[in-house]
Formats: C-alpha cells, structure tokens, sequence
C-alpha cells in the first residue's frame, strides 16, 4: 500500500467515523480507528508532517467514546504527544500543544486510576455532574465494550435512537452486561432524581 492510499484509508475511516457517530454508533469505530492509527504509523512520506498525523490522531479521537475505552484513547494520545513534540510547527490557535495533550493523558490516566481517584474526585476534578458506575472504568468493561455494543445494536435494531431511546438502550446494555457476569447500574439507577430522555 503507498502513502496516498494510506491517506486515503484514513480520511475514509474517518468520514465512516463522523457517520457512525452521527447515528449513535460510536462503537463501530473502534476497529476504524485502530486501523486509522496503523496506517498513521506507516506513513514515511517526509511532506506528511508529525503535526499532520498528530491532527489526524485528533480527529480519530474525536470520534471515539473515549471513557468507554480510556487505554485504547489513551495509546493514540501519547502517539499524538509523540508528534506533536517531534513537530517544529507550533502555532496555539491551530494547533494542539504538548501541554494539552498531556493534560488530556492526565485526565484519562485520573479515570482509569480507580484505586486512586474515586468517582467523586475525578467528578470534582473534571467537573462532570453525573455518578457512573465504577465498572465502567475498568479493563473488563473495555475489553468487553465492542462485543457488548455490538450485541445491543444487533438486539435494539432499527429503534429509533431518539427522546427515551436511552431507557431501552441501558435496559439492553444491562441484560447483555450479566450475560458476562458484570453487574452494572445506570446512569438513572446511580442518579435519581435526575431526569433523562
């Protein structure tokens, strides 16, 4: 395969990314994004600048549900850190800093630190109002993750993914979760009183 049609591959993932992320299917990503970083890695074209496959690495990012699979974000982050301190383009306005990224590996490092960042710390920390349920932070749910989503889309069908589709949604994810031997409570179970739709 040549450079351009790594390129290629890439832009395509990614559009294929946006789509599945638009229909609420963001897990679909996963095996899009992890071929996307591969041939990143394979690129040797010296026009393709490490600020190039670092903002690449950007969008791929932004289309995974990154505390869904933290390690998986958390690889391709410091591969971004990588480049952009290999980088000698450094404009702010336009461009990731390595400061930046480093926060962001630090925050997803606090979520995956369970024995040392509790749920309400990370919450405080971070500023997100919402309890999860702590399994949701563990390698077992990521490594789970795809093949559950993977089973819920299969179970929910053509339901349509608007107001109160999360209700059908976390009953499903529920159900396929105990199939695996995880217990999990929903965001509604974990928050009462907070209304979701």
């Amino acid at each position: 395969m040549t450079n351009k049609d790594r390129i290629q591959r890439i832009i395509g993932n990614v559009n294929q990314m946006r789509e599945n992320s638009q229909e609420m299917r963001t897990w679909k990503n996963i095996p899009l994004a992890k071929e996307c970083v591969g041939l990143l890695q394979n690129i040797d074209d010296p026009e393709e600048t490490p600020m190039g496959k670092a903002l690449a690495c950007e969008a791929v990012i932004q289309q995974l549900p990154e505390y869904d699979v933290p390690r998986f974000v958390l690889s391709i982050l410091r591969y971004k850190l990588e480049l952009v301190q290999q980088s000698d383009e450094h404009d702010p306005e336009r461009y990731p800093t390595a400061e930046e990224v480093q926060e962001e590996i630090q925050r997803l490092e606090d979520y995956i630190a369970i024995d040392s960042v509790s749920d309400a710390a990370f919450r405080e920390r971070y500023h997100r109002h919402l309890k999860a349920d702590p399994i949701e932070r563990t390698p077992q749910w990521e490594e789970n993750y795809y093949e559950v989503e993977k089973e819920c889309d299969r179970r929910l069908g053509d339901t349509p993914r608007g107001m109160g589709f999360c209700f059908s949604y976390w009953s499903t994810l529920r159900q396929v979760l105990a199939k695996r031997g995880i217990n999990w409570k929903s965001p509604s179970q974990l928050n009462p009183g907070v209304m979701f739709d």
